[in-house]
Formats: C-alpha cells, structure tokens, sequence
C-alpha cells in the first residue's frame, strides 16, 4: 500500500523535502510570519506548533511530494546521538582501572604559561586624573 506524507509537515521535514537546512527553514518560517505571508515557507499554528502544509509545498514544487527524506548522517536529532561505530572496525574495551595514578596531561602536552597583559602606556589625549 502506498502511504502518502502527512497533510501538515513539521519544519524540519519541510526542510528535508526543500533540500535546505533546518537552521533555514525556521528563518524563512518566521519570515513568514513577520511579512504576514509575502514571503518565506507558509506555516500554519496547530495546537501550539508550527505546520506546513503539504499541499503549499507541492503547489510551490509542482510536483507531489512522495515521500519524507530520512535525516543524513549529518544530522543529529537533539544533538545527543553519535555516529554508530563502522562495523569494520572493533569496539576496544576500556583499560581496566589500574591503583598507579594517571597523568594529569598527556606527555605530548606541556602547560603553557599565562600571558600577562600588557599595559597600555596613556595616549596624550587622555585625561588623566590626580589620586592620593
């Protein structure tokens, strides 16, 4: 059975259809919100969240849209998931804890010393004020 995208997409699968970025999307959906409609990607307030509708989107494309590109591996929902690891490669497993303590850096490393800030002599033009 062939199942068609829903009537009202959220922005980010908006996004994905226009082939644009979601950081885009929005910008271009509050535009059209502030120009009451001139320009920008049409959204519709449902239940307190932002739509667009499917049929503006094929309206502008003059095509249909068919389906809702999935998410690249570039992108990452909420920002808390990590590439899965190539299945190539072996997970290591972590070193098991040892009673010697570890370095605070490592020996590639050195701690660099602090610039201090240098004291801009006072320009002629300045006033300068007598303290006690």
């Amino acid at each position: 059975m062939d199942e068609r995208p829903p009537d009202a997409l959220t922005i980010e699968e908006a996004a994905r259809v226009l082939r644009i970025g979601r950081t885009k999307a929005y910008a271009m959906s509050q535009e059209w919100r502030v120009t009451n409609g001139e320009s920008g990607l049409m959204v519709r307030e449902v239940g307190g969240q932002l739509r667009v509708p499917r049929a503006w989107l094929e309206e502008q494309l003059g095509a249909p849209v068919l389906f809702i590109p999935e998410p690249s591996d570039r992108a990452k929902p909420n920002g808390h998931t990590a590439k899965p690891a190539p299945a190539d490669r072996a997970i290591e497993p972590e070193p098991a804890p040892t009673d010697d303590p570890a370095p605070a850096r490592p020996p590639t490393q050195t701690a660099r010393p602090r610039r201090r800030r240098k004291r801009r002599p006072a320009n002629s033009n300045q006033l300068t004020l007598p303290f006690s």
